[in-house]
């Protein structure tokens, strides 16, 4: 039998013991012989044969002195045994895993391009493990999800939401380099403040630019089926902060209230982890009414917005004329109205903008 160091091998697992085998025997000798020769008991020239025993290095330089055939030949076809090997073992695995692909938003996630296109389930599960970064679907992965603070009693999945989740980290740690700052944050989100006039294509970059600059990366990533998240704040490490926002509701006044009211968690709260899954308002914790005050006197001074109630004139020249004296969209006024049930949804509507991804539009 002639061997090459370059033979490449298929799917199938080719024993190096197998081998050996063919080579003593196109030499005419026995295992007893081949044993006697490396100085080994004949049992362990058997076992190798029969791949119950490996192919160590040095029984590989044995071999080599024996057989006259490089002991790395004898090592990497142990190597490419065990990896053949193991690479059939998980495809089996991979095949019995496919059944929980349906908790996972697989078709929207490779229309996103977030994973290849796969038609095999084998490689669509693979292809999801890669993406979370974990080694099996059965493991309670989307726990990473429940070690958030869940806000709200919305109609979510954990799974879809954890996968939500980890696309923000993963765009996050690619633009992400300076550590957090606490003073250079907040003088981010007074500038940002400022941005709500300005449409989508000029605040979102500097957006990302100011908060980066502050050690926090801000994504906005596409919601998926029922992942149900508004927005999230969390911490990458200690020095590196998140918030990721989705389009959700789409009007552009829940925009800018959630992402202050991130911004709320990131400055009062430490590095503890925050999903809102609900609708803007009021909430039970006290961490999310904390988040919540933070979000509406940063947008709105509260001494403003109370002489504005009490004067009780919420037409739109005087909602524009509010929202302009305090440097603000009048959408957000009108959307605080609304919420505060002032004055009911079906009024200052035309003062509030909607957003959409580039292809809904």
């Amino acid at each position: 039998m002639t061997i090459s160091e370059n033979q490449v091998w298929s799917d199938l697992p080719i024993s190096p013991g197998n081998v050996l085998e063919e080579e003593i025997e196109s030499r005419d000798m026995t295992q007893k012989e081949l044993a006697r020769r490396m100085g080994r008991p004949p049992q362990v020239v058997n076992e190798i044969i029969k791949a119950k025993k490996s192919i160590t290095p040095e029984t590989a330089l044995e071999l080599e002195k024996v057989l006259g055939l490089p002991a790395q030949l004898w090592v990497n076809l142990e190597s490419v045994y065990r990896m053949t090997k193991a690479r059939n073992e998980e495809r089996e695995r991979l095949q019995q895993e496919a059944s929980a692909l349906s908790r996972f938003p697989v078709k929207e996630m490779t229309k996103q391009g977030w994973i290849p296109a796969f038609r095999q389930p084998e490689d669509k599960v693979r292809a999801l493990l890669e993406f979370l970064g974990v080694a099996s679907l059965r493991e309670p992965w989307a726990q990473t999800a429940a070690a958030f603070r869940i806000t709200g009693s919305g109609n979510y999945s954990p799974d879809s939401l954890g996968v939500w989740l980890k696309k923000g980290e993963i765009d996050a740690r690619e633009t992400l380099t300076e550590d957090y700052d606490e003073v250079r944050f907040q003088a981010a989100i007074s500038e940002i403040r400022a941005l709500t006039t300005d449409p989508p294509e000029i605040f979102l970059p500097r957006m990302t630019e100011l908060c980066s600059a502050a050690g926090v990366a801000f994504v906005l990533t596409k919601e998926l089926p029922k992942s149900g998240a508004n927005g999230a704040a969390r911490w990458l490490g200690p020095r590196k902060g998140l918030i990721q926002l989705s389009l959700k509701w789409k009007w552009a006044d829940v925009f800018w209230f959630t992402f202050f009211h991130e911004a709320g968690h990131i400055l009062l709260h430490g590095n503890r982890s925050f999903v809102d899954v609900s609708e803007i308002g009021p909430t039970v914790t006290p961490e999310e009414g904390e988040a919540n005050r933070f979000a509406a006197d940063f947008l709105v001074n509260p001494r403003d917005w109370d002489g504005f109630i009490q004067e009780r004139d919420w037409t739109e020249p005087s909602v524009c004329q509010f929202a302009k004296n305090a440097g603000i969209h009048p959408g957000i006024v009108a959307g605080r109205l609304q919420h505060e049930k002032l004055v009911p949804y079906s009024r200052l509507t035309a003062l509030k903008d909607r957003f959409a991804w580039i292809d809904e539009e």
